[in-house]
């Protein structure tokens, strides 16, 4: 049975989580603790580890060493879907779950979804430092369509949670089952 484990902060992976598990037919669990050692490891069926990104934070990145360091990296195929804002092609380009990774990024399938941005939700903190980022993009020069992207959308609610993302996880889950 293939085990879906997601960290959200706002709502946008565990939403996707959710579906992902109905859609495979399983529960979707948040990430704690305790999470690597409810994994069955003689299991033989994937692992899918959905989270957020922000900045070098990277709940998933942090779970998928914890799921390493228990030795199933190696028995089990591990995918980690990375939900941002970033523009698919940029974050693509970019890879920030590869990076974050490191030598673990050949052994991870990694897909990327797209989220959701709500100002009118933000904690304080992550406000205050959205409104910094903005200011310094604002002040750059040759902006990148990512870089106006975020300048434009500074202050909105914008969703772009999209579930028919998840069918290449599907068909992933699929191809190693």
């Amino acid at each position: 049975m293939t085990d879906v484990f997601y960290a959200s902060y706002y709502g946008s992976s565990k939403q996707y989580a959710d579906a992902l598990a109905e859609r495979l037919g399983v529960t979707a669990r948040e990430i704690s603790d305790e999470s690597a050692s409810l994994i069955d490891v003689s299991a033989a069926a994937p692992i899918i580890v959905l989270s957020p990104i922000h900045g070098p934070s990277h709940p998933g990145v942090k779970f998928v060493k914890e799921l390493e360091k228990a030795g199933l990296v190696d028995k089990r195929r591990i995918a980690l879907a990375t939900v941002g804002m970033t523009l698919d092609d940029v974050v693509v380009a970019q890879d920030p779950a590869g990076e974050l990774l490191g030598n673990l990024a050949e052994r991870v399938e990694r897909f990327y979804l797209p989220g959701r941005m709500n100002y009118s939700e933000l904690r304080v903190k992550h406000r205050n430092i959205m409104k910094g980022l903005v200011t310094m993009l604002k002040m750059k020069p040759g902006k990148s369509k990512n870089d106006q992207m975020m300048i434009d959308t500074y202050g909105e609610d914008v969703d772009r949670v999209d579930l028919s993302r998840l069918d290449a996880i599907v068909e992933w889950v699929g191809n190693h089952t």
